[in-house]
């Protein structure tokens, strides 16, 4: 199964960045693999929260391991019980919260993009057009 590389990677940060550089709002963007490994990761200045890289990867992991779904289309199953076992399978890594969507290739999903430390929507913006600038 192709995965994304590190080139499509910086490409959808960059991205990214700029949309949220619109919102004016200081986030974390985190891009991970088909196997929800991390790719790359960036905080911006002056983002608010310190633990926002590591929401922001737990987003995107579930979207890779739920097979390319939004993380926001989780969000109204996350306390299900098998749900609750993936969490905990990956050391409780995994985030079911808005912002995190599929990056594709192909109609394949070869990881995904979250943003993190706006409001729900701007996460998920931001993670949109990082994901658009790679066609996913």
């Amino acid at each position: 199964m192709p995965s994304i590389t590190l080139a499509d990677a910086r490409k959808a940060i960059d991205a990214a960045l700029k949309k949220a550089e619109e919102f004016g709002a200081h986030m974390a963007i985190v891009v991970v693999d088909d196997h929800a490994d991390l790719v790359a990761s960036v905080k911006m200045d002056g983002c608010p929260f310190p633990f926002a890289p590591d929401v922001t990867r737990g987003k995107a992991m579930a979207t890779v391991l739920w097979r390319g779904q939004p993380s926001s289309a989780l969000v109204e199953r996350a306390n299900a019980p098998v749900m609750a076992m993936v969490r905990e399978l990956y050391n409780h890594k995994v985030v079911y919260a808005a912002g995190a969507v599929p990056i594709k290739r192909n109609g394949v999903v070869i990881g995904a993009i979250a943003g993190g430390g706006g409001t729900s929507e701007q996460d998920e913006q931001v993670a949109l057009a990082g994901a658009a600038a790679i066609g996913g």
